[in-house]
């Protein structure tokens, strides 16, 4: 998926917070958009929070949502760990684990079915 803008704020509390907006393609969900928040205790932090909100619009024209909660860590240079369990308004929970790239404004991961 690819980055299409990013809102960086001050979090309640004096943290950090970088919503990342994303859109692509996901096997099963067509054609994908949604944030992917990051939460962090401090501005630069290597580890935190996220949390995410999007909508998948099937080929067929119906519509999926989901929202979830996960962690994130610093793997590399402008390189983060995304690993989040989603619930999908199908009723279906998914584990997420991916990267998301400075370079290129990337997110690549799998989706696991946690049934």
């Amino acid at each position: 998926m690819k980055s299409t803008g990013v809102t960086v704020s001050i979090s309640a509390g004096g943290g950090a917070a970088s919503q990342v907006n994303f859109e692509g393609t996901a096997t099963g969900f067509g054609t994908v958009i949604g944030t992917l928040t990051f939460l962090a205790d401090a501005p630069g932090a290597k580890t935190g929070r996220t949390t995410y909100l999007g909508a998948g619009y099937l080929e067929n024209g119906d519509t999926l949502q989901g929202s979830g909660d996960g962690v994130f860590v610093e793997t590399g240079k402008h390189k983060w760990r995304v690993r989040a369990i989603l619930r999908i308004s199908n009723g279906s929970v998914l584990l997420s684990d991916g990267e998301v790239s400075l370079d290129g404004r990337t997110y690549k991961g799998t989706l696991y079915d946690w049934a």
